[in-house]
C-alpha cells in the first residue's frame, strides 16, 4: 500500500473540484493487458474510519456529473485516468482540518488497489455565494 505522500490541497472550501489522475501503468505494476472497470476515492477525518468516511465517490465509465468517470480505462496498455468531481458540499466537509484520502481502483480480473493514498485539507471559505 503506498504512503500518504500525495497532497490535494490549494482549493477553498465551498468550491467545486475536479480531481484528476492518471495512473502509471509501469509505477503500478499494472500487468499488461490489465484494464479499470471501477474506481474510488474516499475522503475520511481519521486513517480509521468506517467507508464512505466524509464522502466517497465511486466511478465506472460512464461520465456522472457531480461523480465522476474513468476517462481512460487503460485500453492498449495506455496510462489509465481517473476523474473524481468534488462538489461544494465535498469541499464544504473536508474544510480547513487535515483530512485523509485513497484512490482504490478495480481491475478487469477482479483485482482492487491503491494508487494513491494522501491528505488534503481546504482553504477558508471567504464568499459564501450559493446560486
Amino acid at each position: 500500500m503506498p504512503e500518504l505522500k500525495a497532497k490535494l490541497t490549494g482549493f477553498v472550501e465551498g468550491d467545486s473540484l475536479v480531481v484528476r489522475r492518471t495512473i502509471d501503468r509501469a509505477g503500478s505494476e499494472l500487468a499488461a493487458g490489465a484494464t479499470v472497470t471501477k474506481a474510488w476515492m474516499t475522503v475520511k477525518e481519521a486513517l480509521d474510519d468506517e467507508d464512505p468516511g466524509l464522502f466517497q465517490k465511486v466511478i465506472t465509465t460512464t461520465d456522472v456529473p457531480g461523480t465522476g468517470q474513468i476517462e481512460n480505462n487503460g485500453s492498449g496498455d495506455l496510462d489509465p485516468v481517473v476523474r473524481f468531481d468534488w462538489l461544494p458540499t465535498d469541499t464544504r466537509a473536508i474544510g480547513p482540518t487535515k483530512r485523509y484520502y485513497d484512490i482504490q481502483i478495480q481491475l478487469n480480473d477482479g483485482t482492487i488497489t491503491t494508487p494513491e493514498r494522501g491528505t488534503t485539507k481546504a482553504l477558508d471559505e471567504v464568499t459564501l455565494a450559493d446560486s
